[in-house]
């Protein structure tokens, strides 16, 4: 028993080994079990050792089996092979060009690793720390600092790490590099897209104005680019004209579908001098409808509008609250007075937050929570005698979705408007009705809104014309005339889209319609090609007119008329396959409109068309916006030494990676 004890807390070498020496320990003390010893070897970094038999290897090149007991073999046989393995030397010639490094790969303990050479070079390295430098937004300086060279210099002993100079190039070249791949992209394509701009003024008391482009890719994938952040001399509507221009010339973009902006009124003047320029190009397909329905407001900032006119109403009893807040946050000792208060009166253990006036929704927070706190207040009020005389100080600062869903949402604002001028609270009736005058001067039903905004909750499969006149007969009520010529407006702009992007396909690639299936035919079920005789009308030797006389051919002037009948009917027939054909379910929330398009487009080529730019429009700046928090981050009062080309060639870079 002594025995079988011992063998079971010895290692499987120790236990071989006594077996081969035929020597009997019975009476000695078990020993403690070791674990096996890593192979400190570089020799095992060109052997494996074996699934049934870990006391012999096998070359990772040849397959050759040696011994390889630590004890009884060693390693003399494997370190004499490896100098001499042909297979050994054909893979190092193979992988020369560069240095390797030797790394296993499952580790040691996988009886089946292999050992891979990896590539290593310099300008990898470099390449890496570029990247590293521009995701995480860090300063140029940052490869000086000493800590961040001495962990490379242990981890990379052969990298040589380059100077903040250096590294400043580099970053200019990686970002004309990804420029070049995504100029390409958008030119080959020769993608429509739609813009959302803005502007900011830096703490070098710089303006930078971003522009960025939204498109949907072949694959139906939305994207979202910045394609400039550049200075801009004043904010003026001819200086926004012609950057956005510009930009435009830069990056080989002749189709633009929409620009969102926020309601500035040089914003107004932009667009409309932006409009001119591209209809000046003579390219008919620059714009859609000739611009009527590119210019898109901010929903962001139209709902800022509405709320902020809204809380005008209640101007009074938000500004004491605030007061209320700011006072008790403006010390330490003060907010642990109103946190006894808070525990007194048995409130919640939170904490009162303050907002920031020209933002609604943090408004909206601060008044959610001090509702909770209302007992707190009062009792702040009895115990600190500051506290009052505080609300006499007048410290006032008021300032100035996918495309899919964004008519849903307006039609939610408008419908609960309508129904709050009807309260019984004179307070929230006169609240509601000032709302209601800034929601009709950006988005009233029948003129204001941008109808495109309508076109975009038609083209989703689970709404199409239904939900837009569901729409409008909430909005228009008993109004049935209302009702009609508004579904009858949003249609025959349906259809007037549909006319231009039949017009833009016939132009640019008029063999489109037959590979539809949609063309093939004239009303029948023949394909026209079965019927083509060999003696083609248009191809003839004489060309559209005979050479003697000059005069147009009967059936040339025919068959031209035949053709704008038939596209006609087949442009009318189109829409209503899609409007007729049953919607997908409604209570499908998480539907994929993108990718149903993508799946049943083949069925509306031109709709199909229409779709990935309607679906594309940006509805609101947020996307323009968020750069200029990157903007900060990385214009900081540290770094404001940057250049204008550099900080593009840092924000853009970082969108794009």
């Amino acid at each position: 028993m002594l025995g079988h004890s011992r063998s079971n807390s010895m290692s499987d070498d120790e236990d071989q080994s006594v077996q081969m020496e035929g020597t009997h320990r019975g009476k000695e003390k078990a020993k403690r079990k070791r674990p096996p010893m890593k192979k400190r070897s570089a020799v095992w970094n060109h052997f494996t050792l074996l699934e049934d038999n870990p006391n012999k290897c096998m070359c990772n090149y040849c397959g050759k089996q040696y011994q390889c007991h630590s004890r009884l073999d060693g390693i003399v046989n494997m370190t004499r092979h490896i100098k001499t393995c042909e297979s050994y030397k054909t893979f190092r010639a193979q992988q020369s060009g560069s240095q390797q490094n030797l790394t296993s790969e499952g580790g040691e303990e996988n009886a089946s690793n292999l050992v891979l050479g990896k590539r290593w070079s310099q300008d990898a390295c470099r390449r890496a720390v570029t990247k590293m430098i521009i995701m995480g937004e860090l300063p140029l300086s940052f490869v000086d600092n000493k800590g961040f060279r001495h962990f490379c210099s242990v981890a990379i002993p052969q990298f040589v790490m380059p100077s903040r100079r250096t590294i400043g190039r580099d970053v200019i070249e990686l970002f004309l590099e990804e420029k070049t791949m995504l100029k390409s992209l958008i030119c080959n394509n020769k993608q429509r897209v739609s813009l959302t701009t803005d502007l900011w003024t830096s703490v070098q008391n710089m303006s930078y104005m971003v522009i960025t482009a939204h498109f949907i890719d072949s694959d139906w994938c939305l994207n979202m680019r910045i394609i400039s952040f550049s200075a801009i001399e004043d904010h003026r509507g001819k200086s926004i004209d012609k950057k956005i221009v510009a930009c435009l010339q830069d990056w080989g973009i002749e189709r633009l579908f929409a620009i969102t902006v926020d309601n500035a009124t040089a914003n107004d003047v932009a667009v409309g001098y932006v409009t001119m320029q591209l209809l000046s190009w003579r390219n008919d397909d620059a714009l859609v409808l000739a611009g009527q329905y590119m210019h898109v407001h901010c929903c962001a900032h139209i709902l800022n509008l509405i709320v902020v006119s809204g809380l005008g109403e209640l101007h009074a009893s938000v500004t004491a609250i605030r007061n209320a807040v700011k006072y008790v946050r403006s010390s330490s000792i003060r907010l642990w007075t109103f946190k006894q208060c808070a525990e007194q009166v048995n409130c919640p253990k939170e904490i009162v937050v303050l907002d920031y006036p020209t933002r609604w929704n943090s408004t909206y927070l601060m008044l959610m929570t001090a509702l909770k706190f209302q007992a707190a207040f009062d009792r702040m009020a009895e115990v600190d005698k500051p506290y009052e005389a505080f609300f006499a100080e007048k410290k006032i600062m008021l300032e100035g979705v996918t495309s899919n869903l964004c008519y849903d949402i307006t039609g939610l604002i408008e419908s609960s408007l309508t129904a709050l001028q009807e309260s019984t609270d004179p307070w929230v009736s006169s609240m509601a009705y000032s709302m209601m005058e800034k929601f009709d001067k950006y988005w009233e039903s029948t003129g204001k809104i941008n109808k495109m905004l309508i076109i975009a909750s038609i083209l989703d499969p689970r709404a199409k014309m239904d939900f837009a006149k569901h729409i409008f007969e909430i909005i228009f009520g008993n109004d049935s005339l209302m009702v009609e010529q508004m579904t009858k407006a949003v249609k025959d702009l349906l259809n007037e889209f549909y006319d231009a992007y039949s017009a833009f396909s016939a132009s640019s690639t008029p063999s489109m319609y037959g590979e539809s299936g949609l063309s093939g035919s004239y009303g029948g079920t023949s394909s026209s090609q079965r019927f083509t005789t060999e003696a083609n009308l248009v191809d003839v030797a004489g060309g559209e007119y005979d050479d003697a006389f000059q005069v147009s051919r009967p059936f040339l002037g025919y068959v031209r008329k035949v053709s704008v009948q038939n596209e006609s009917r087949r442009v009318v027939s189109e829409v209503e396959m899609y409007l007729k054909d049953p919607v997908e379910d409604p209570s499908n929330l998480k539907l994929n409109v993108l990718l149903w398009w993508r799946v049943n487009g083949s069925r509306y080529p031109i709709l199909e068309k229409i779709a990935r730019d309607v679906l594309a429009v940006p509805v609101s700046t947020v996307a323009s916006e968020s750069a200029f928090s990157n903007g900060r981050r990385i214009i900081d009062e540290y770094r404001s030494s940057l250049t204008p080309a550099m900080v593009e060639a840092l924000i853009c870079t970082e969108n794009w990676l």
